[in-house]
């Protein structure tokens, strides 16, 4: 039996409306009614909930919904996007950290920050697999990416005009 139909059956057998359920979980009714029907499943937390709630285990409930199972394990793992922005913010830190206890000025080594981290983006760039990219980007983000990435370069192209103008005027 898959999770709908017990989650369907636990809240007949207590006499309950499918809003009467949702207003204890503080969902929709329309949520209870596609769980029931199966063309959506709750998430971890609802399940957890309602664990509670009918005073079974999560076993009873998720036994044997295969579909369910996946979803849950799926729901565990660490996405591409977030291991890159939380090991960044940790990295970023150590090195912060690092540079603080031996004293070096940020001032100095923040073209060398600047420069590498240009040069790394374009090479991180030409790894990415552009079909599934494009297929995931909404117009917003593709205006919002036009705006960092020109935010971005702004600080590159002056200093680079900066750099040959002092070096074809000789300062």
């Amino acid at each position: 039996m898959h999770i709908g139909a017990r989650l369907k059956q636990q809240r007949q057998q207590r006499g309950w409306s499918q809003q009467e359920l949702a207003d204890q979980l503080h969902i929709s009714r329309q949520s209870i009614s596609k769980w029931e029907q199966e063309t959506a499943l709750p998430s971890f937390a609802n399940v957890v909930a309602m664990s509670d709630l009918f005073g079974v285990s999560l076993d009873e409930l998720i036994r044997k919904d295969e579909a369910l199972m996946r979803e849950l394990k799926d729901a565990q793992r660490v996405t591409p996007v977030e291991k890159i922005v939380w090991n960044s913010i940790g990295l970023a830190a150590i090195v912060m950290i690092v540079m603080l206890a031996m004293r070096i000025d940020f001032n100095v080594v923040d073209t060398w920050f600047n420069w590498g981290a240009f040069v790394l983006l374009i090479v991180w760039l030409f790894t990415l697999n552009w079909r599934a990219v494009n297929q995931l980007l909404s117009r917003k983000s593709v205006v919002l990416g036009i705006v960092v990435f020109t935010l971005y370069l702004i600080p590159f192209i002056y200093s680079f005009i900066q750099g040959f103008i002092a070096g074809f005027t000789g300062q």
